[in-house]
């Protein structure tokens, strides 16, 4: 693996820079919105030495590190060298345990001793998905059977299993199918005993985070003539396919994945991220939001299903017609 001095990287040429909250809930996590700074910056890069800065990065979630994936798949083939400026030993070693250093070790620089973090002894806790890089549909299984096994640690029904993995099959289907590009697609999966997004109360959340580098959304779903008028701007493509059917390539059977995604979230006080070109649709039980973000090269989708405290389940809940 490569290393380089703290000397080292306070040479190079471009820092990208990251926007971490140092307020809220949100503080020090690693989020696909904290590389935006860092993707508009990697287009300007051109052959020469990149430090991406994440010192200030104190928690890691699974739409982070595939964010983070996706970045420097596209910004270690612009730059002479990336380098990556780490502190404290927890984030290192999280990154270690879901097998960043594995995949990208011997492609980006950085001054963390990796190889102590690989001694330690790792234990399998049943709630994560490491960082996973996929090609094919034949890969898909074993990714989903890990959810399930997540989920059901979780104490996720059968039935709710069920419906969950069945519809991100098709999602990563759908990456390894519009995600052709040199590295395919990443996912990771992890369970935790908290709520990391969302509403701010007790309970539990599963986070599912899938990226691929292929053309987009917006393009694909231009191959089908009848969606002319719903792919004007990204944005109206995201909203759009998040409608049941919709599909680039019209086959019967294709594109319920994403609005199944979203209803199930949804009736679990999550949602579903979508986001691809300039575009992002977060999508609620009640509503969707849109904003104009960076360009990000090819697509995204990050999916929370949290699950209330036992006494929260229990307090009555507003009727909805």
């Amino acid at each position: 693996m490569l290393f380089s001095s703290p000397a080292t990287i306070t040479t190079v040429k471009t820092q990208l820079q990251l926007n971490i909250r140092s307020r809220g809930a949100m503080s020090g996590v690693l989020t696909l919105g904290s590389l935006d700074p860092a993707f508009k910056g990697a287009t300007r890069v051109s052959g020469e030495r990149v430090m991406l800065d994440l010192r200030s990065v104190e928690f890691v979630e699974p739409a982070g590190i595939c964010g983070l994936a996706a970045l420097l798949e596209f910004l270690v083939p612009r730059s002479d060298t990336v380098n990556l400026a780490l502190s404290g030993r927890d984030v290192p070693a999280y990154l270690e345990r879901m097998n960043f250093f594995r995949l990208f070790g011997e492609r980006v620089a950085t001054d963390t001793d990796v190889a102590s973090l690989e001694e330690r002894q790792r234990h399998n806790p049943g709630t994560l998905q490491e960082l996973i890089n996929f090609h094919d549909e034949e890969e898909i299984p074993g990714i989903i059977e890990r959810i399930s096994e997540i989920l059901e640690n979780k104490g996720y029904r059968l039935r709710e299993r069920v419906g969950i993995c069945s519809v991100l099959s098709e999602v990563c289907a759908n990456a390894a199918e519009h995600g052709a590009s040199s590295f395919g697609a990443y996912a990771a999966v992890q369970a935790y005993n908290h709520i990391v997004s969302g509403p701010r109360r007790r309970g539990e959340e599963v986070l599912v985070a899938i990226a691929d580098g292929g053309v987009g959304v917006r393009e694909t779903l231009s191959r089908n003539p009848k969606y002319a008028e719903h792919t004007i701007t990204d944005n109206d493509a995201l909203r759009h396919a998040l409608g049941m059917g919709v599909s680039g390539t019209g086959e019967l059977g294709r594109g319920g994945g994403l609005a199944l995604v979203a209803q199930i979230s949804g009736r679990a006080s999550g949602s579903l991220s979508l986001r691809s070109g300039a575009g992002r649709v977060t999508a609620y039980e009640d509503r969707k939001n849109s904003r104009n973000v960076p360009d990000f090269p090819g697509t995204f989708v990050r999916v929370s299903l949290p699950r209330v405290a036992e006494a929260d389940d229990k307090k009555p809940r507003a009727r909805t017609r």
